[in-house]
């Protein structure tokens, strides 16, 4: 049997983070999907474990941690602003849904990618001035969101039970 991981809160939200940042980074270094603006999203398994094992303010801290880290790495503002829009809506969204009996993992994840995406289409309206031309492109964004939030969630599920199998506790 495998010692219980220690460390504490913080050292659990650190690893989370540092997972979620190298992952998004890694994800930055694929070729892009032929949809412009769409990615994977492999970061936020980390941002929905967080949620899962420490709360909805753990989840947070993990992406105001990320995308401030991906900012001082990249220097793109523009995108540091989306994913700070998109993933404040998105923490909120499946800190709400995971309180409904109704939602799986994998529905909590699928709900905060549509948020993350409707977060990160307002940020855009507002720096652009004028939502009319990208409003073609919601359905895309929002479908795309909801099938890799999907993923997103099978991950999570999959790794948290993984952490339970090796009684890992937090």
């Amino acid at each position: 049997m495998r010692p219980p991981i220690r460390g504490g809160r913080a050292g659990i939200v650190g690893l989370l983070t540092a997972l979620a940042f190298a992952t998004g980074m890694l994800e930055n270094l694929l070729p892009s999907l032929p949809l412009p603006g769409v990615r994977l999203g492999f970061a936020n398994i980390f941002v929905v474990t967080a949620l899962y094992l420490l709360g909805a303010r753990a989840a947070l801290l993990v992406v105001l941690c990320r995308v401030l880290l991906t900012l001082l790495f990249t220097g793109n503002v523009f995108a540091f602003l989306c994913s700070l829009g998109g993933g404040l809506i998105a923490v909120g969204s499946m800190a709400t849904l995971r309180c409904i009996d109704a939602f799986s993992i994998a529905g909590v994840s699928a709900g905060g990618a549509f948020a993350f995406n409707i977060g990160q289409f307002s940020v855009v309206a507002l720096l652009v001035g004028d939502i009319r031309p990208l409003l073609v492109y919601l359905p895309v964004l929002l479908a795309a969101g909801a099938a890799t939030g999907l993923a997103v969630g099978l991950l999570a599920a999959r790794l948290l039970s993984r952490l339970k199998e090796a009684n890992c506790v937090f």
